[in-house]
């Protein structure tokens, strides 16, 4: 399901014109995205939880080339389902 089927099926179930739905969505996601941007961790109840992790510096190998690179220090955004959302979706 894509972005377009999301606000189309909320603005189905609902009764909200579409424009409006679509800027409900898109401030839903920039606020979720703000909230990372301060490694602040996002949790929605019965759906998930949003994390920042950071990875430490590490060695990297090119097979091509076989040089050894020192990788940076990165940060990555990490998506965890909730238990309950795992069980009703399963039955």
């Amino acid at each position: 399901m894509n972005r377009q089927q999301i606000i189309k099926a909320v603005t189905e179930k609902t009764g909200i014109s579409r424009k409006d739905t679509a800027k409900v969505f898109s401030s839903i996601f920039e606020t979720i995205l703000k909230s990372l941007e301060k490694e602040e961790s996002v949790r929605l109840m019965n759906f998930g939880s949003f994390t920042v992790k950071t990875y430490k510096p590490r060695k990297g190998y090119n097979p091509a080339s076989k040089i050894v690179v020192q990788l940076p220090e990165r940060k990555a955004i990490r998506f965890k389902l909730a238990k309950r959302a795992t069980s009703k979706s399963l039955k």
